[in-house]
């Protein structure tokens, strides 16, 4: 009676957590619908209640409009520009990074890395005018050099690689060695195909980070048209302010390279956390 009570108990715990979290899912992805919803929406219909979630009447010349608008392509192209540097970037020099800090022995080295750790206290808005005038003295004040430099340099990734990196048993490395490999040779053949998906799912975080970044490009840019998405979407908006239907068209444009990505590499996030997450 014991065991069945405990049993019961059990499932309707987990019955319990499973509706809580698909309400709170289904709350945050209400907001994304009605976006989507909205674009194809006639602007008189944009307001109307009860909300009607699939449009009566659909509306493609929002799209049109959002594809006709020259610098709302511009923008697109700089944010795709300063993305991928940023992510591939990133994805090398953390790569690399962490490689060193967990497979390879050497006097203060796990000094070095919680210095380096350390650097991740550190809110971003407090080095952005150090950052505007280093910049500025090196000339690359108002370029996308200012905006995917940065990105490049990530210490969570090299944090969440060191972690992946450290869960892979010496024993490869060691019977690499005795054949005759060499660090490089052991970090791109051995170590990094079996840290894959840790790797992927950084690329993701970061894409996400960088593709959505504001504060940069708004402190670093002056100019309109080097202006990526997140700044250049509110110069669309006051191009557009009464027409709302448009503005969330550009939205759900702006917001497809991320949904195609995640959809692609959300299987390896689970896995990457898992299997790195845990040692230190």
């Amino acid at each position: 009676m014991k065991a069945d009570q405990t049993r019961k108990n059990v499932f309707w715990g987990k019955l319990l957590v499973t509706v809580v979290l698909a309400v709170c899912g289904i709350i945050c992805v209400l907001p994304l619908l009605w976006m989507i919803s909205t674009s194809f929406k006639y602007e008189v219909d944009v307001f109307k209640y009860p909300i009607r979630w699939i449009p009566e009447r659909w509306n493609l010349n929002t799209y049109k409009t959002v594809f006709s608008s020259g610098m709302f392509f511009t923008f697109y192209l700089n944010t795709i520009k300063v993305t991928l540097i940023a992510v591939l970037g990133n994805l090398f020099f953390a790569a690399i990074t962490a490689y060193a800090f967990a497979r390879l022995r050497f006097r203060g080295r796990n000094v070095l890395f919680f210095i380096y750790l350390a650097t991740m206290m550190i809110p971003n808005q407090v080095i952005l005018v150090p950052k505007y005038i280093l910049f500025k003295y090196l000339g690359i004040l108002d370029t996308h050099i200012a905006l995917y430099l940065p990105g490049m340099f990530d210490v969570f990734g090299v944090f969440l690689l060191r972690q992946a990196f450290k869960s892979i048993p010496f024993d490869f490395s060691e019977a690499a060695v005795i054949d005759g490999a060499g660090q490089f040779r052991i970090f791109f053949q051995i170590i990094l195909p079996m840290a894959m998906p840790t790797f992927l799912t950084l690329g993701l975080l970061s894409f996400t980070s960088n593709w959505n970044d504001y504060i940069n490009p708004k402190i670093f840019l002056s100019t309109d048209t080097l202006y990526t998405l997140t700044v250049g979407l509110q110069t669309f908006q006051l191009a557009n302010s009464s027409n709302y239907a448009v503005i969330m068209a550009g939205t759900v444009v702006a917001l497809v390279p991320i949904l195609i990505v995640f959809v692609l590499t959300q299987k390896y996030f689970t896995e990457s956390f898992v299997t790195s997450g845990i040692k230190g």
